[in-house]
């Protein structure tokens, strides 16, 4: 490590402390682990013995339970989260620096370890926080792969696997990873288009049919959340009104027909939903927290247009986008939050 890395990471940890030190006074959060509604820890002491669903978010769990081995599940994923959280913060100022100079890459940082919606995760033992990271950084590898080292370097496909499996969106990583090198690393342009729409059907295919997308409870599955208006999860204050299917069959190739059979009505809804994820405004926050958020997306957007627009034949624009658009086209399908 160079002595201008080592400044880079001491800064960095002066940051996400800071974070901490401010979201824990704002939200009266302990520094610390703080357990969750979804209670993994409870999962991970039965660990290997696990159920469909449970298995979606296996990766976590099993580090809860290597903590647990260790000594202290939760300590030892409040750990592992910090430190995520500052190297995607690294991974953040390392891609400003490439693509447009320290200041770029200083601002995106400290976005990420100051701002208090995000920090706030790094605390509870949920799979956000590491998801999050775990996404920054597999975006670095990915424009390290496409720009230096090519789709077969291993970093790339170890960081994509691990944080494919914390959650059960984490399949649409994996799609966004090989779409991505497709794209870039094959050189005539039909081959590409083909290679990319192979990946996304299978994609769509294994996410259509697997274990851990058709078990749990009938009434979470997306079929009944979508005739039933659901904008936001079981927030019952946001539904719509959507048009009743004819066979409420829950499963998703049930929801698939009944898309096709009302694409405006799913248009409508899809796009309520993803606008409900990108304001941010949440109608339990207070009013100065509503303001604060207000403001500070309005900036994120602005300048994240900004970047998108100078930097837009760059490799970099090519992973963001290829990564953002699955992942909100999954809350158009699902619900927000």
């Amino acid at each position: 490590m160079t002595a201008q890395s080592r400044k880079d990471v001491l800064r960095l940890f002066g940051l996400f402390a800071i974070g901490q030190l401010v979201v824990g006074a704002l939200f009266t959060l302990p520094l610390g682990p703080v357990e969750g509604g979804d209670s993994y820890l409870s999962i991970a002491r039965d660990f290997p013995d696990l159920t469909g669903t449970e298995w979606s978010y296996g990766g976590y769990v099993a580090i809860l339970a290597l903590g647990e081995f260790l000594g202290s599940g939760p300590w030892f994923a409040f750990v592992l989260q910090s430190v995520a959280a500052i190297a995607a913060g690294l991974a953040l100022l390392s891609l400003g620096r490439q693509f447009s100079g320290s200041l770029a890459g200083w601002v995106a940082s400290a976005f990420y370890l100051l701002y208090p919606l995000i920090t706030q995760w790094s605390s509870y033992l949920l799979t956000e926080s590491l998801f999050y990271s775990g996404v920054i950084i597999t975006a670095w590898c990915l424009v390290h792969a496409i720009e230096r080292t090519g789709p077969s370097w291993w970093p790339l496909w170890a960081t994509t696997a691990t944080v494919a499996t914390l959650r059960p969106n984490g399949v649409l990583l994996v799609g966004s990873v090989a779409s991505v090198l497709a794209i870039s690393c094959c050189r005539q342009k039909g081959l590409k288009l083909v290679l990319a729409t192979v990946v996304w059907v299978a994609v769509l295919v294994g996410g259509t049919l697997s274990p851990t997308a058709n078990t749990g409870s009938s009434e979470n599955w997306f079929g009944p959340r979508t005739w039933i208006g659901d904008v936001v999860w079981n927030v019952a204050e946001e539904r719509i009104e959507m048009p009743q299917p004819v066979d409420r069959n829950p499963s998703n190739a049930a929801l698939i027909r009944y898309a096709l059979d009302h694409p405006i009505d799913m248009v409508n809804l899809g796009s309520r939903r993803v606008w409900w994820e990108l304001k941010q405004v949440r109608p339990w926050y207070s009013p100065s927290l509503n303001l604060f958020t207000s403001v500070t997306m309005i900036f994120f957007y602005l300048v994240a247009a900004v970047g998108a627009w100078t930097s837009r034949r760059s490799s970099l624009t090519l992973v963001t986008i290829s990564i953002t658009l699955p992942f909100m086209t999954l809350i158009a399908v699902t619900w927000a939050v």
